[in-house]
């Protein structure tokens, strides 16, 4: 095309974010950015298969891919693509780069914690991905108390220990649970969410049955609410976080502030990019308390999007 020197592949997954989101802010790009070609390619076909002009290959070109690309692979170019990366890794790159996070261990069944140095309250939570999502069995659990009641909560048949279980020193962001989640395109916030658990927690002091009863993740299905909120100290951290890990075009981060000291902790940053929860299938029932236009409209996200991605291509396109 007339004008057009460089390329743009955004990866489409079904049921991750609709065609129609990509096809809307490359429209924004292309008044912005003309001399970027933006061009959608399904992730379940390859560079052959996907029906993309033979002739775009002769330009300098980059793909961004939400979630890994799996069979499309582009002929020339860098890819910035998501992919998952274990929690307790994820933990120690953001710890190296300077950021706060809870002290956290791959937990060895049998093993006792010290009070001393944990503290008097712990998280148990699982990493496998049929069990870890939206705060399911995250239990909160007096410290001398993980030893004997651990292999309870997770006998050895139970689908969590197909991966580690995590133990986490309890940060406590107070008697409703809360915790922000940042959507960032390339270190640009372009959502954020601020999630309260409904429940009340019990005091500390409860006894054992009563803290593994208590909702201590925020983010519970069917027992939290949401909404758009943007403290700047927040949407600042996140930055910070999605700096730590460059290459992840998306990141849906997971921060958490300590009552009292006001202190923020980075929990996860969702680097397999099943975020893009404008349209994602997973995001379908939430969407009915805060819809589309509403998500989009916070930070203007479409135009964020077009930004970022213009002047990533025109950097890095190869």
């Amino acid at each position: 095309m007339a004008g057009k020197t460089h390329n743009l592949i955004l990866v489409n997954h079904a049921g991750g974010q609709s065609r129609q989101d990509f096809a809307e802010i490359a429209a924004k790009i292309a008044g912005i950015a003309p001399e970027v070609d933006v061009h959608v390619a399904a992730h379940d076909v390859t560079s052959a298969e996907s029906g993309l002009p033979e002739e775009i290959w002769s330009r300098p070109s980059l793909t961004v891919s939400f979630r890994w690309p799996e069979k499309f692979r582009p002929k020339r170019g860098l890819v910035y693509a998501g992919r998952p990366i274990y929690k307790l890794k994820q933990l120690q790159i953001f710890q190296k780069a300077g950021l706060d996070v809870p002290l956290t261990i791959a937990y060895e069944f049998g093993r006792p914690l010290a009070r001393g140095f944990w503290g008097e309250h712990v998280v148990m939570k699982p990493t496998t991905l049929e069990t870890a999502s939206r705060g399911r069995f995250t239990y909160l659990l007096r410290t001398e108390a993980v030893g004997p009641i651990a292999p309870k909560l997770f006998p050895p048949q139970h689908p969590a220990r197909k991966g580690p279980v995590l133990v986490q020193r309890f940060i406590d962001t107070g008697e409703y649970a809360t915790s922000y989640r940042v959507l960032t395109l390339f270190g640009e916030p372009i959502m954020c969410v601020l999630s309260r658990a409904k429940e009340k927690r019990p005091p500390l002091d409860a006894p054992d049955d009563v803290l593994l009863r208590s909702q201590v993740a925020a983010n519970a299905q069917d027992r939290a609410t949401n909404e758009l909120v943007a403290p700047p100290d927040i949407l600042a951290y996140g930055r910070k976080v999605a700096r730590a890990m460059p290459g992840i075009p998306l990141q849906g981060i997971d921060i958490i502030r300590e009552e009292g000291t006001g202190r923020l902790f980075v929990l996860e940053n969702n680097s397999g990019g099943n975020t893009w929860h404008y349209s994602s299938a997973l995001a379908e029932e939430s969407r009915k308390h805060i819809t589309r236009e509403e998500r989009m409209e916070q930070f203007g996200a479409w135009d964020v999007a077009a930004k970022v991605l213009a002047e990533r291509t025109l950097r890095d396109a190869r």
